[in-house]
C-alpha cells in the first residue's frame, strides 16, 4: 500500500510519508517483539509525532481526491 500512495504523491508529499514506513516497522516490532528489549525509546516516539500528525493532516487534504484501489480479476 505505501508503495501505491508513494508512486501517487511522491515527490510532492515524499518528505511526508518517508517516515512512515520507519514508524510503521518500528511500531510491528513492538507489537510482535523478537526479544525483551524494546526497539525504540519513548524520546523517539516523541520525536515522531509531529511526523505522524504530518502524515495524517496529508492524508486527510488528498483522500477526496484520489479513487479507491479496485483490483482486477
Amino acid at each position: 500500500m505505501l508503495d501505491a500512495v508513494s508512486a501517487q504523491l511522491d515527490p510532492r508529499l515524499g518528505t511526508v510519508l518517508r517516515p512512515f514506513d520507519r514508524m510503521r516497522r518500528g511500531r510491528n516490532q513492538a507489537v510482535y517483539p523478537v526479544d525483551d528489549r524494546s526497539r525504540f525509546a519513548p524520546e523517539e516516539t516523541a520525536r515522531d509525532l509531529p511526523k505522524v500528525h504530518a502524515v495524517l493532516d496529508a492524508a486527510a487534504k488528498v483522500l477526496d481526491r484520489m479513487s479507491p484501489f479496485q483490483a482486477e480479476g
